[in-house]
């Protein structure tokens, strides 16, 4: 990941964590440069890196944008087929291909 990105990384508690947990998920990426994680997961590079991904969608098409394009996509497609999940996916995994690497 890059060391010099402007994001906070935060154990989640109380609602969110809630909300995380309620859903399955392990990391959640706010509007405001903030990855929230479950409890034990704030290292873990496969889910940063996802969620680092949502962080630069973000940014690249805009907070309205985004908001907007997930969930109609969410609608669509489902969650796992959202072309967000799928592209943070593929993020994910390159990272673990690059740390099985010699």
């Amino acid at each position: 990941m890059n060391s010099e990105a402007h994001y906070k990384i935060k154990t989640a508690t109380g609602p969110i964590l809630w909300y995380l947990n309620k859903c399955g998920f392990k990391g959640w990426t706010s509007f405001w440069n903030t990855i929230y994680v479950i409890p034990g997961y704030e290292k873990f590079e496969p889910l940063l890196r996802h969620e680092c991904k949502h962080l630069e969608q973000i940014g690249r098409d805009g907070r309205l944008l985004f908001a907007l394009k997930y969930s109609w996509w969410t609608l669509r497609y489902g969650y796992w087929l959202n072309p967000y999940e799928v592209e943070a996916r593929e993020a994910e995994y390159q990272t673990q291909q690059t740390q099985k690497k010699p």
